[in-house]
């Protein structure tokens, strides 16, 4: 008679579990607040927390500051570099106006104008150089006007006025106004072959792009100057976009307008090695701070084990009334689970957060002379930022599968024969 009046309080219990919404839910919760003499896990559940959330605030942070680098670099790049470089196969360029108003007719172009590029060598008292000539037109010089710091496009109307970087002037010891010497090795001729030009130019405008290599070796003269000193002739088209991120359709059908004489670079491709290694540096710093979150994880495995251990007694009075192993495993990975959601969103708040403050305050500071920029860049992606916090709450879930299995197994009768 007290048997089955045993039975029957059991079964009653166990209907008033099943009367619950999810039971499993309330109990994984609840063991998350331990008691008193628990103390520890408890403690361990804490670190779990903050480590989750460190490493998620961590990535954020870096993955922010490197793609806030990379557009620097990349609007740097395209402050004084086309977008779509257009050349032909044979070298010089001829009816430049013609060719011009076909690339302009394309839909999508913005900009395109004549240039000519080539190799020389400057000189100014004892101090020398060699520097990339860049020849323009003075009125479609006007694109440089936000990089120039002192003096003024409009200086290359005038016959002989150069524009030259801020590090090649501070080489040279150069001053707005002053006047240096070109020597270009093929710019002349005679009976003995070619011979080296030598031409006088003076400082019209010093600019600034922000990339070391170019500010310390570019030098832009007038078109006009170069094919009256030199009688070299345009040698390219740049072309600028309305989208520069469709560099890569555009140039085919730019080329489909010209004809099979030509040949174009976008500047992807002109930069392809930097932006290549950018890229890989941004996954392996992601990849390296992944492994805070992994080391977590870790934790969370710990903490469930020793909470399975702690609480055999209650899993298996679960089972003896009737609890089936899936409901006992989804009570410790509701536990786990937790632990990596509440870590998550954290770290993910916090990052975002931090990384609003660095960039909207500028709060670090850089020294301009090795990194051409005042503050630390930084630019948020909400897609990244959700990336991370689920890639981050998949790694939390796989972790708890081990410790949930082990207290699915346990037996309620070895367990609870001495109670």
């Amino acid at each position: 008679m007290t048997g089955r009046c045993v039975l029957r309080v059991h079964a009653c219990i166990w209907q008033e579990f099943n009367s619950l919404m999810d039971y499993e839910t309330t109990i994984g919760l609840r063991y998350l607040r331990s008691k008193r003499k628990e103390a520890f896990i408890s403690f361990t559940t804490w670190i779990s927390v903050v480590g989750i959330a460190i490493g998620v605030m961590a990535i954020i942070v870096v993955i922010a500051v490197m793609t806030g680098f990379q557009d620097e670099i990349r609007a740097r790049i395209l402050g004084i570099n086309p977008h779509i470089l257009v050349m032909n196969v044979n070298g010089e360029l001829h009816n430049t106006d013609e060719i011009v108003k076909k690339i302009k007719g394309v839909p999508g172009v913005s900009r395109a104008f004549p240039f000519t590029a080539f190799q020389a060598m400057v000189q100014n008292g004892k101090q020398l150089s060699g520097v990339a000539i860049k020849g323009i037109n003075a009125a479609d010089g006007q694109y440089m006007g936000k990089l120039v710091k002192e003096g003024s496009v409009d200086s290359l109307q005038r016959k002989g006025s150069v524009l030259i970087g801020k590090e090649l002037a501070k080489h040279l010891g150069l001053f707005l106004g002053d006047s240096f010497t070109i020597m270009v090795p093929f710019g002349g001729f005679s009976p003995m072959g070619s011979m080296p030009e030598t031409v006088r130019a003076r400082v019209g405008g010093i600019f600034e792009t922000g990339m070391y290599e170019i500010d310390n070796t570019l030098v832009v003269m007038p078109l006009s100057d170069i094919e009256s000193a030199m009688g070299i002739g345009a040698t390219g088209i740049e072309v600028k976009l309305v989208d520069e991120y469709k560099a890569g359709d555009m140039k085919w059908t730019i080329l489909k307008a010209l004809g099979h004489d030509y040949f174009a670079k976008t500047w992807m491709e002109m930069n392809r090695n930097l932006f290549s290694a950018l890229k890989l540096e941004k996954l392996a710093m992601f990849i390296i701070l992944a492994l805070i979150i992994l080391v977590a994880s870790f934790n969370i495995i710990s903490s469930l084990i020793m909470t399975v251990m702690e609480k055999k007694k209650d899993i298996a009075i679960l089972k003896s009334i009737g609890a089936k192993k899936r409901s006992i495993m989804k009570i410790f990975m509701m536990e786990g689970i937790t632990i990596g959601v509440v870590g998550a969103l954290v770290g993910a708040f916090t990052g975002y957060f931090l990384c609003w403050i660095i960039r909207s305050t500028g709060l670090i500071k850089l020294p301009e002379d090795i990194y051409y920029i005042t503050t630390l860049p930084a630019k948020i992606s909400i897609i990244d930022v959700i990336l991370i916090a689920l890639v981050t709450m998949v790694i939390c879930v796989l972790a708890t599968i081990y410790p949930s299995y082990k207290a699915a197994k346990i037996d309620p009768v070895e367990t609870l024969r001495y109670e």
